[in-house]
């Protein structure tokens, strides 16, 4: 069964995942990304970068080493305490702090996009489409200025990416 959102006294779903919808919808990725980097571009995360690529090469080369013909215990061993030291610096106050700013001005640049009335009516109308056949698709900048919005916008974006992410 298919979800139904109310918004202002009208009744929507999802359309069908196509192509033409996935392009509808890249203007809100494009934008997301343009603000992410804007916020972020100034911020030196070389540190962070470095660690989180030596954990996960680390985990593959202990991946491929236990499912080698020839396993060797001692060499597992100490890629493993060598794995879990190098992780241990991702739980240093600076690269935590840096990893919750990050996060921090994600959330921020989604926030600005999904507060942007005029926008969001052009992404949800075209993502959006009424139950009823007869009534078009019509979210106006207008309607999505009341209390109710955001928590309409989040739960319709939210839904569409949970969407997308199981389709691909």
């Amino acid at each position: 069964m298919e979800k139904v959102y109310e918004f202002n006294g009208k009744k929507y779903r999802l359309r069908e995942l196509d192509l033409n919808l996935m392009h509808k919808v890249s203007h809100l990725l494009i934008k997301y990304r343009e603000l992410y980097y804007k916020y972020t571009c100034n911020i030196d995360t070389t540190k962070l970068d470095e660690v989180e690529f030596e954990v996960e090469q680390l985990k593959l080369a202990i991946n491929e080493l236990k499912e080698s013909d020839n396993p060797c215990a001692e060499d597992i061993s100490k890629l493993e305490l060598k794995h879990k030291e190098t992780e241990s610096f991702l739980s240093s106050p600076t690269l935590i702090s840096l990893r919750k700013y990050l996060n921090d001005t994600e959330a921020l640049a989604l926030f600005e996009i999904i507060t942007d009335a005029e926008f969001m009516s052009v992404i949800l109308n075209g993502i959006l489409t009424s139950i009823d056949e007869k009534v078009k698709t019509e979210i106006k900048t207008e309607e999505l200025q009341n209390k109710d919005a955001i928590k309409f916008i989040k739960e319709v974006i939210g839904d569409f990416f949970l969407l997308m992410k199981m389709h691909s």
